[in-house]
């Protein structure tokens, strides 16, 4: 059964990016170590991207949810919020 503890979680910052997938990696019982040797990053890098490094490479970040099964969508403002509640 796949972990929906983080479905449709809203991300507007940095560091709301880096706690959802910490949360995430820590709920698939994955270290920062073998995310980082699967993903081919530092852990020095997935260490600042977790803790919302503003600066943290996009390529790198993308690869990193990638291995970690997470996908990034793009939506107006509000949409994806009301198209749930449309849903109940």
């Amino acid at each position: 059964m796949a972990d929906t503890s983080l479905e449709f979680q809203q991300v507007r910052t940095p560091r709301e990016l880096g706690q959802a997938v910490r949360a995430h990696r820590k709920a698939r019982r994955l270290t920062q170590d073998k995310v980082a040797g699967l993903t081919n990053v530092s852990i020095g890098f997935l260490s600042d991207f977790e803790n919302g490094k503003p600066t943290a490479e996009i390529g790198k970040i993308l690869t990193t949810l990638n291995t970690l099964g997470l996908d990034v969508h793009i939506a107006p403002r509000g949409l994806l919020l009301r198209t749930l509640k449309d849903k109940k």
